[in-house]
């Protein structure tokens, strides 16, 4: 017979599955290539899986994780620093995240000011392009090293492969690389 005071009896969570799911998981190369063919609009999707991931341990806080992605310079201390707590309830190394937070910071803001500006014309407005586009990656790659070691893959594995999905977003930026280099050499 079943005691009726005894509390309900609850699976409780193993650690290695929360820290599975910790944070949002991406390969570096898919990182990249993600980010350049989208010309850094990949950063919005970016930040919203992050914050996304984030929903239930921050519960009964609610969050917007879309609004915290197009706002996303004024909630990246605070996400870097959720990966810095939860690194070390691991037990993992201690993460100086101000840095890398504030560098993703100023060059969003910096190049996104530059992208404003006619440049020279040549082959050096197309240096001048792609490192607009690919200078606010480096800091933003580093806080994604730092979120898959919080997450117990280090290297993005579950997350390396290029999916259809990912294809169709990378198609128009392919095609407008390819149309600009094309009217570069003609």
């Amino acid at each position: 017979m079943d005691n009726l005071y005894q509390p309900p009896k609850a699976e409780l969570l193993d650690e290695q599955s929360h820290t599975r799911n910790a944070f949002f998981v991406t390969s570096l190369k898919k990182f990249y290539l993600l980010y350049f063919t989208t010309f850094s609009l990949y950063s919005l999707y970016w930040f919203y899986k992050q914050w996304d991931s984030q929903r239930s341990a921050m519960l009964p806080k609610k969050i917007w994780p879309a609004a915290r992605s197009i706002f996303q310079i004024f909630f990246t201390h605070s996400l870097c620093r959720l990966i810095k707590e939860h690194k070390l309830r691991l037990g993992q190394a201690a993460w100086s995240y101000s840095g890398t937070a504030w560098a993703y910071v100023l060059l969003t803001i910096v190049t996104n000011r530059l992208s404003r500006i006619d440049g020279p014309g040549g082959g050096l407005e197309w240096l001048m392009l792609f490192a607009i586009i690919m200078a606010p990656a480096l800091p933003l790659a580093l806080i994604q090293q730092q979120a898959n070691q919080a997450s117990g893959d280090d290297d993005g594995q579950s997350n390396a492969s290029i999916s259809g999905l990912n294809l169709l977003c990378m198609a128009p930026g392919a095609l407008l690389w390819l149309f600009l280099m094309g009217a570069f050499f003609v």
